[in-house]
């Protein structure tokens, strides 16, 4: 079979010139292995094609998903971001040291093993994605599981001083804009610069104002350029002053808890506009009322 011949007879329009040559038995099986070849190889790639774009299909849920966590996971941090400012707020109103964060290192995860069965499929861009994830995870847990910590040990705290809390002034008294801070400002009245003793917040005439802490009105009264003045002892030696009222609701002798109403924003004594003046002192020595605030009920101008 070796020397066995095929003869190809080629045969032209015309009937003269008829050609023919031969051809070696081995050169045909040759050709036809090389056919057969290239036809296997071409189905197996289009059937790798086709797999390979139903993975990619199956695979785009999963990547949506996967963006959906991201953007939960930025919200997260936004959210434990405010919670620890609020933290700090709620340490400086209990008088509590800060906490020292450096001490605090997370520690697990997920191993290896565990990663290597649960990304199986994706491609080297989508694992990247998923340890990402991972680390982001592991960073909220144990930012989570810190703050909570720290949340109960203030909820402690603020039981311990539950009567020296209820007679801080953490919040202020009235609804409005602040328009004046406390420090050295020009005057209204006279373009100088003088020091304010107080804050002031611009609200409408009539507009309620409310006792910022339990205490013990001390003076409910009318004074020479303060107008309609109120005045609210607390506790460690805190005393709250208010001035230009359009009409006191309280007396001297009264307790207030708060919360409660005890006058109404006025322009009474030297003022140039329906406003309160609101101030702080310690001791007999004022102080910026903000620094005792948690939740502020005003907009700055």
């Amino acid at each position: 079979m070796a020397g066995k011949k095929y003869t190809v007879i080629i045969i032209p329009d015309k009937s003269s010139g008829t050609r023919r040559f031969g051809i070696a038995s081995r050169t045909v099986w040759a050709a036809a292995i090389c056919v057969l070849s290239l036809i296997a190889v071409s189905i197996f790639l289009v059937k790798d094609r086709v797999s390979l774009e139903r993975k990619i299909l199956g695979l785009q849920p999963l990547q949506k998903l996967l963006e959906s966590l991201g953007n939960r996971i930025q919200a997260l941090d936004g959210s434990l971001e405010s919670l620890q400012k609020l933290e700090k707020q709620l340490r400086i109103m209990a008088s509590v040291k800060p906490r020292d964060l450096q001490s605090e290192f997370g520690l697990g995860g997920i191993s290896k093993d565990d990663q290597s069965g649960s990304m199986e499929g994706l491609s080297p861009s989508g694992r990247r994605f998923v340890n990402r994830l991972n680390r982001q995870f592991l960073d909220l847990e144990h930012r989570a599981a810190s703050q909570q910590r720290a949340f109960e040990d203030l909820v402690s705290v603020f039981r311990e001083k539950k009567v020296t809390l209820a007679h801080t002034p953490s919040v202020l008294p009235a609804r409005g804009w602040l328009t004046s801070g406390f420090g050295r400002r020009y005057s209204p009245f006279t373009g100088r610069r003088e020091f304010h003793s107080g804050i002031d917040i611009v609200a409408r005439s009539g507009t309620p104002i409310m006792a910022p802490a339990d205490g013990l009105v001390i003076k409910s009264k009318r004074e020479r350029g303060y107008g309609n003045v109120l005045e609210i002892r607390h506790m460690q030696g805190i005393v709250t002053r208010y001035a230009h009222m359009k009409k006191n609701l309280v007396r001297a002798g009264m307790r207030v808890r708060r919360g409660d109403i005890m006058a109404q924003v006025g322009s009474t004594g030297r003022s140039t506009g329906p406003h309160l003046h609101y101030e702080v002192r310690l001791n007999g020595v004022a102080v910026n009322p903000m620094i005792y605030i948690v939740d502020t009920p005003v907009a700055r101008r």
